[in-house]
Protein backbone atom coordinates (compact mmCIF):
# COMPACT_ATOMS: atom_id res chain seq x y z
CA UNK A 1 0.00 0.00 0.00
CA UNK A 2 2.88 2.62 0.56
CA UNK A 3 4.67 1.40 -2.50
CA UNK A 4 1.57 2.40 -4.76
CA UNK A 5 1.12 5.42 -2.81
CA UNK A 6 4.87 6.31 -2.89
CA UNK A 7 4.58 5.74 -6.90
CA UNK A 8 1.60 7.95 -7.27
CA UNK A 9 2.79 10.94 -5.51
CA UNK A 10 6.17 10.54 -7.95
CA UNK A 11 3.93 10.11 -10.81
CA UNK A 12 2.04 12.76 -10.06
CA UNK A 13 4.51 15.45 -9.25
CA UNK A 14 6.08 14.60 -13.04
CA UNK A 15 3.08 15.19 -14.44
CA UNK A 16 2.82 18.85 -15.64
CA UNK A 17 -0.47 20.94 -14.11
CA UNK A 18 -1.01 22.89 -17.51
CA UNK A 19 0.51 22.64 -21.19
CA UNK A 20 2.52 24.93 -21.93
CA UNK A 21 4.49 26.47 -24.70
CA UNK A 22 8.41 26.30 -24.85
CA UNK A 23 10.09 29.82 -23.64
CA UNK A 24 12.44 29.77 -26.94
CA UNK A 25 12.77 27.79 -29.96
CA UNK A 26 16.52 27.71 -30.39
CA UNK A 27 19.90 28.93 -27.82
CA UNK A 28 23.71 28.59 -28.78
CA UNK A 29 26.84 29.20 -27.14
CA UNK A 30 29.38 28.69 -24.50
CA UNK A 31 29.77 26.53 -21.79
CA UNK A 32 32.14 27.04 -19.01
CA UNK A 33 33.55 24.83 -16.02
CA UNK A 34 35.08 21.41 -16.30
CA UNK A 35 33.66 20.46 -19.81
CA UNK A 36 34.24 23.70 -21.87
CA UNK A 37 33.09 23.89 -25.42
CA UNK A 38 29.62 25.03 -27.69
CA UNK A 39 26.43 24.45 -26.74
CA UNK A 40 22.97 24.45 -28.46
CA UNK A 41 19.88 23.54 -27.21
CA UNK A 42 16.74 23.40 -29.64
CA UNK A 43 12.99 23.09 -27.78
CA UNK A 44 10.67 20.84 -29.07
CA UNK A 45 7.41 22.85 -30.72
CA UNK A 46 4.40 22.80 -27.64
CA UNK A 47 6.64 21.22 -25.30
CA UNK A 48 9.10 21.87 -22.62
CA UNK A 49 11.70 19.53 -23.37
CA UNK A 50 14.14 20.35 -25.52
CA UNK A 51 17.53 18.79 -26.70
CA UNK A 52 20.65 19.67 -26.08
CA UNK A 53 23.88 19.01 -27.90
CA UNK A 54 26.93 19.61 -26.72
CA UNK A 55 30.76 19.24 -28.10
CA UNK A 56 32.73 20.11 -25.43
CA UNK A 57 36.63 19.33 -24.15
CA UNK A 58 37.42 18.43 -20.15
CA UNK A 59 40.83 16.73 -18.55
CA UNK A 60 39.30 13.11 -20.35
CA UNK A 61 39.64 14.64 -23.84
CA UNK A 62 36.92 16.11 -25.85
CA UNK A 63 33.53 14.60 -25.83
CA UNK A 64 30.33 15.27 -28.09
CA UNK A 65 26.82 14.74 -25.91
CA UNK A 66 23.12 14.43 -27.28
CA UNK A 67 20.74 15.16 -24.87
CA UNK A 68 16.88 15.21 -24.14
CA UNK A 69 15.59 17.74 -21.30
CA UNK A 70 12.33 18.67 -19.22
CA UNK A 71 12.04 21.59 -17.89
CA UNK A 72 9.92 23.38 -15.20
CA UNK A 73 8.88 26.61 -14.05
CA UNK A 74 9.19 26.53 -10.49
CA UNK A 75 8.16 30.45 -9.57
CA UNK A 76 5.58 30.76 -11.91
CA UNK A 77 8.17 33.09 -13.69
CA UNK A 78 8.84 32.48 -17.48
CA UNK A 79 12.41 33.96 -17.03
CA UNK A 80 13.65 31.12 -14.49
CA UNK A 81 13.56 27.51 -16.08
CA UNK A 82 14.45 24.33 -14.02
CA UNK A 83 15.85 21.39 -16.26
CA UNK A 84 16.59 17.45 -15.47
CA UNK A 85 17.58 14.96 -18.28
CA UNK A 86 19.78 12.67 -19.84
CA UNK A 87 21.54 10.96 -22.84
CA UNK A 88 24.69 9.75 -24.54
CA UNK A 89 28.34 11.06 -25.34
CA UNK A 90 31.28 9.66 -27.27
CA UNK A 91 34.67 11.00 -28.05
CA UNK A 92 37.86 10.65 -25.82
CA UNK A 93 38.29 9.16 -22.86
CA UNK A 94 41.38 9.22 -21.77
CA UNK A 95 42.86 8.79 -25.26
CA UNK A 96 40.74 6.17 -25.87
CA UNK A 97 37.39 6.42 -28.53
CA UNK A 98 34.71 6.05 -26.13
CA UNK A 99 30.74 6.48 -25.49
CA UNK A 100 28.80 6.90 -22.57
CA UNK A 101 26.25 7.97 -20.37
CA UNK A 102 25.10 11.12 -19.12
CA UNK A 103 22.60 12.81 -17.02
CA UNK A 104 22.01 16.50 -16.52
CA UNK A 105 20.44 18.80 -13.93
CA UNK A 106 20.37 22.85 -13.47
CA UNK A 107 18.77 25.68 -13.52
CA UNK A 108 18.76 28.70 -16.06
CA UNK A 109 17.63 32.76 -16.58
CA UNK A 110 16.38 34.43 -19.62
CA UNK A 111 16.71 37.84 -19.72
CA UNK A 112 13.59 40.29 -20.83
CA UNK A 113 15.08 43.00 -22.89
CA UNK A 114 17.77 40.51 -24.79
CA UNK A 115 17.96 37.68 -25.79
CA UNK A 116 20.52 35.97 -23.65
CA UNK A 117 20.04 33.49 -21.23
CA UNK A 118 21.99 31.68 -18.43
CA UNK A 119 22.79 28.46 -16.91
CA UNK A 120 24.48 26.54 -14.28
CA UNK A 121 24.29 22.73 -14.33
CA UNK A 122 25.74 19.72 -13.24
CA UNK A 123 26.56 16.69 -15.68
CA UNK A 124 27.78 13.58 -14.31
CA UNK A 125 29.29 11.21 -16.81
CA UNK A 126 30.00 7.53 -16.83
CA UNK A 127 31.83 5.81 -19.70
CA UNK A 128 31.09 2.35 -20.86
CA UNK A 129 32.86 1.40 -23.53
CA UNK A 130 36.76 1.62 -24.05
CA UNK A 131 38.24 3.03 -20.97
CA UNK A 132 35.48 2.32 -18.60
CA UNK A 133 35.08 5.26 -15.40
CA UNK A 134 33.11 7.93 -13.97
CA UNK A 135 33.14 11.75 -13.84
CA UNK A 136 31.04 13.32 -11.41
CA UNK A 137 32.38 16.62 -11.27
CA UNK A 138 31.34 18.29 -14.64
CA UNK A 139 29.81 21.61 -13.07
CA UNK A 140 29.21 24.66 -15.72
CA UNK A 141 27.76 27.68 -16.80
CA UNK A 142 26.30 28.49 -19.78
CA UNK A 143 25.59 31.51 -22.24
CA UNK A 144 23.31 31.33 -25.04
CA UNK A 145 21.40 33.67 -27.91
CA UNK A 146 17.67 32.44 -28.53
CA UNK A 147 16.88 32.67 -31.79
CA UNK A 148 14.02 31.65 -33.49
CA UNK A 149 14.27 29.96 -37.64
Amino acid sequence: MIKRMLILAIVWCTIPLSLKGQPYTHAAGVRAGYSSGITYKGFLRYSMSAFQVEACYNRRGLNLSFQYLVHWEPFRSRRWLVYSGGGAFSGQWDEKLSAGLSVSGGIEYMMRDIPVNFGFDWKPMVNLFGNPGVDLLDFGISIRYRFSL
